[in-house]
């Protein structure tokens, strides 16, 4: 399963490819969307340039965090909008009616 959204299943049109290396595994657009996960220059490190230790505290973060869709624990996307303390999957974003837009 995505160490980020906790599926293991997921539409790729929405999640992505699911990557797997050195022991983890993560969507692509979940990286990408995950508040806070910095992405290194060089693609070739860590999970498409997303290093280990970054991923790691990702989760131990969203760990604390519960989706205002599904109420469960583990979100690692917060919305973007300044006054909204919201945070979010990214599968539970599509269900929610959440528009994602990654600039």
């Amino acid at each position: 399963a995505c160490m980020l959204c906790r599926r293991a299943e997921a539409d790729p049109d929405m999640c992505g490819e699911k990557l797997e290396k050195g022991g983890l595994c993560a969507h692509v657009f979940c990286m990408f969307f995950a508040t806070l996960l910095p992405r290194q220059e060089m693609d070739r490190v860590g999970l498409m340039g997303f290093l280990p230790r970054d991923l790691l505290i990702a989760v131990r973060r969203a760990a604390q965090k519960y989706c205002c869709v599904c109420g469960q624990s583990g979100a690692t996307i917060m919305c973007s909008v300044p006054e909204c303390d919201r945070w979010f999957h990214l599968p539970c974003a599509k269900e929610g009616g959440c528009v994602n837009l990654y600039v």
